[in-house]
């Protein structure tokens, strides 16, 4: 994705915080305007080559989490990635608007709030090569998702589907695996 030199500067002068937070940046990767970048920690967030995030994403790891998004991913707008551990997103892939990934959960206590409480043991989300994730789709801890997976809308998905698995539901069920194509 090849950008005009006038907006491929407008895009690096709107990723100047992002940058300073420690966010790092392929070439010709972006990260659209309003994202959050005043809470939580940005460091070890990596965009490859030809990643755009569209506006509005809220990314921001915990401790020592990492999230890494491979080469030639377009991930929509109002995006939520929370990582305690890793968030892996692989090359070639879509993510409608209004998805998350949380690698983490919250603990809870009859007596204490949830604001005192730490969060779960993270396990790691991996979301391989060419996938499609529908909107307001949630992907929950320890999920790894094979190559081409597609992911319908408003799914949950909390377990983890092999390479050409088609799924949908809350929870995420089997619908199909896809088959090859001639074109």
């Amino acid at each position: 994705m090849r950008l005009h030199p006038i907006l491929r500067f407008l895009c690096w002068l709107c990723n100047i915080p992002a940058r300073l937070r420690g966010v790092q940046f392929g070439c010709y990767s972006y990260l659209g305007p309003g994202y959050d970048f005043l809470r939580g920690q940005m460091r070890n967030i990596y965009l490859s080559d030809d990643v755009l995030v569209d506006k509005n994403a809220w990314l921001q790891t915990h401790l020592d989490g990492e999230i890494r998004i491979g080469s030639h991913t377009y991930i929509g707008r109002h995006l939520t990635i929370s990582a305690a551990k890793q968030v892996s997103i692989g090359r070639g892939c879509i993510l409608s608007y209004h998805v998350s990934l949380l690698d983490h959960d919250h603990q809870f206590a009859a007596d204490i709030s949830p604001n005192d409480l730490p969060i779960s043991a993270a396990k790691p989300i991996v979301i391989g090569d060419d996938c499609f994730i529908g909107a307001h789709a949630f992907i929950l801890k320890g999920v790894t998702l094979g190559k081409n997976c597609v992911v319908a809308a408003n799914s949950v998905v909390n377990r983890s589907f092999p390479a050409y698995s088609v799924i949908a539901g809350s929870p995420a069920k089997l619908v199909k695996t896809l088959k090859s194509r001639k074109i």
